[in-house]
């Protein structure tokens, strides 16, 4: 009996080993097949194992690091946007921002969007669980130096960014940047309730929905924020306004690129027409009704830089949010609570698609 017992467990043991390795070959086949996107994500596990690793917490940093007093104050903002976040908008708890990574004031990711070169068709990369994205970012500048030159050889319109902040949809516990203190207060709330938004909802091979969403919310919910603080407010509605006006036109601009670059496909001219037409577009700036003019004027040189890339970033986060907002206003009359619940429970999705 007791031999027939460990036979038994001679015969599972020898599933088991055969199991895993099954499971090992199998492993190392999907690695071999898609080896540029294995060691692509070895490489941004590494550099996101690297800021993991080199964090600390807020109070050490204050500790050991001279503020000034919009530093201390954003310090002290960073817990109570956390608590609105989830007492007010029923975003999902996290243990994000409960630690800072200090940047030593230099850019530590950079983020690659391409677009073809007569159409505004974004150029996609396909990763495990999240899909199919239309922009890849790097923790080494001279591998997204080297993507950029690759995609540009390729013929694509490529678009070449540092980032300020990035989630990693609650797979690990996003820090704090140090840079993320220099903002003033109506930003740093923008930009996490943006961030803590994509820990609480994530829609697989739809990036232009979740990047506009999490845009629009982040909008109101930083406009709710703020309502009893008329100073940060106002500060907050007049870099907003300028903002919007600049997006609204860059949109409309890439819709008339869209309907633009059909026109022109067989031409021979047709690299001169789409120049002649993006500085048509550049030069147009100088009429949009901003407030901070000399801020926008710079951008001008990145529209011939990056050509139809530069549009294909102002769709992915911006283009939807008109069509929201009417959404908002008929359905939910201004309960963005009640809107955050309906996309964790994916109810709303229809909604926006009819």
């Amino acid at each position: 009996m007791q031999r027939y017992k460990y036979g038994t467990m001679i015969v599972v043991f020898r599933w088991i080993r055969l199991f895993f390795g099954y499971l090992f070959f199998g492993l190392a086949l999907i690695c071999v097949i898609n080896y540029k996107t294995s060691v692509y994500l070895i490489e941004q596990g590494r550099g996101q194992l690297n800021v993991l690793m080199n964090t600390e917490s807020i109070s050490s940093y204050q500790a050991n690091t001279i503020l000034n007093e919009q530093e201390k104050n954003n310090i002290l903002l960073i817990e109570k946007i956390k608590t609105y976040s989830i007492d007010s908008l029923g975003y999902l708890p996290t243990k994000n921002f409960t630690k800072i990574y200090d940047q030593k004031n230099k850019p530590i990711l950079w983020v690659i969007t391409a677009s073809a070169p007569y159409a505004l068709d974004a150029f996609e990369w396909k990763f495990p669980l999240v899909g199919r994205v239309s922009y890849k970012g790097f923790f080494k500048k001279e591998l997204a130096q080297k993507e950029y030159d690759h995609l540009g050889a390729m013929g694509y319109d490529v678009d070449l960014r540092s980032v300020s902040a990035w989630s990693t949809l609650g797979w690990f516990n996003d820090p704090l940047l140090s840079s993320m203190l220099r903002r003033n207060k109506g930003s740093l709330c923008n930009l996490l309730f943006h961030e803590l938004f994509h820990a609480t909802y994530y829609a697989a091979n739809n990036v232009e929905f979740n990047e506009n969403i999490a845009s629009f919310i982040a909008h109101k919910a930083t406009l709710q924020f703020l309502q009893k603080d008329t100073t940060a407010l106002k500060i907050y509605l007049n870099n907003f306004s300028d903002n919007a006006v600049y997006t609204r036109y860059m949109i409309r601009k890439a819709n008339f690129l869209r309907s633009f670059y059909p026109t022109i496909a067989n031409k021979k001219n047709k690299q001169v027409l789409k120049l002649k037409a993006l500085y048509t577009i550049a030069d147009s700036i100088d009429l949009l009704p901003l407030n901070d003019r000399a801020k926008f004027l710079s951008k001008k040189e990145d529209i011939f830089k990056y050509k139809n890339a530069y549009f294909v970033d102002f769709e992915q986060y911006d283009s939807m949010q008109d069509s929201l907002d009417a959404v908002f206003n008929k359905f939910y009359k201004g309960n963005l609570k009640k809107l955050v619940q309906d996309l964790k429970q994916d109810k709303t999705i229809i909604k926006f698609g009819n």
